[in-house]
């Protein structure tokens, strides 16, 4: 009896001592953190090979259109377009059937009107009044006014601040008051995912 007790006692005091230690900690193999640093970076880059893409895209856009907006001012006589504040001028967007729904600017990125503006109300592809609303009547694919639909009849149009009209944003290439500049049809065509 003596020895069942005492080796009950020993069981015992063995299991103590082993739930105080714990299993050793695998420590993270050198090449793991190597390849997880490696994957950081080539992000960053992809990142910012990516934004680099997409200012380049807005300044093409912004300097053609500055360029439409110069010509139709010396087309029209008005040596004010031509003044260096030409490029200073606004570029305001209005929507609708009759074009009386404001959608922003085609100005800097950083302006919360600039429709280049991701995060601000005309840029947002969850705003109402803006032409990445896939679900918004200026951004639909089958919607009448929207710049993203190939049938639309009545898309945006582009206006300087001074009044000059500078023509419609539109996926639509049937429409004679279309901007034509390639990289206006290659920004909406990226916006309208076509």
């Amino acid at each position: 009896m003596h020895t069942g007790l005492a080796r009950l006692l020993l069981i015992a005091s063995g299991v103590r001592f082993l739930s105080g230690c714990s299993m050793p900690e695998v420590a993270a193999a050198p090449g793991a953190t190597a390849q997880s640093s490696q994957h950081d970076g080539k992000l960053a880059l992809e990142q910012l090979d990516l934004e680099r893409r997409r200012l380049r895209l807005q300044n093409e856009v912004l300097s053609d259109l500055h360029k439409i907006h110069e010509d139709r001012g010396a087309a029209t006589g008005d040596s004010s377009a031509e003044a260096p504040n030409a490029k200073q001028s606004k570029l305001l967007i209005f929507g609708g059937a009759s074009h009386e729904v404001y959608l922003g600017c085609l100005c800097e990125g950083k302006n919360p009107e600039s429709v280049f503006n991701l995060a601000g109300e005309f840029g947002s592809d969850l705003s109402a009044t803006s032409m990445r609303n896939k679900f918004a009547p200026y951004g639909s694919n089958h919607e009448d006014t929207s710049a993203c639909s190939t049938s639309a009849t009545h898309p945006p149009s582009v206006v300087a601040s001074d009044g000059k009209a500078l023509g419609l944003l539109t996926m639509n290439p049937a429409l004679k008051r279309r901007i034509p500049a390639r990289s206006v049809t290659d920004w909406l065509a990226r916006m309208c995912r076509l």
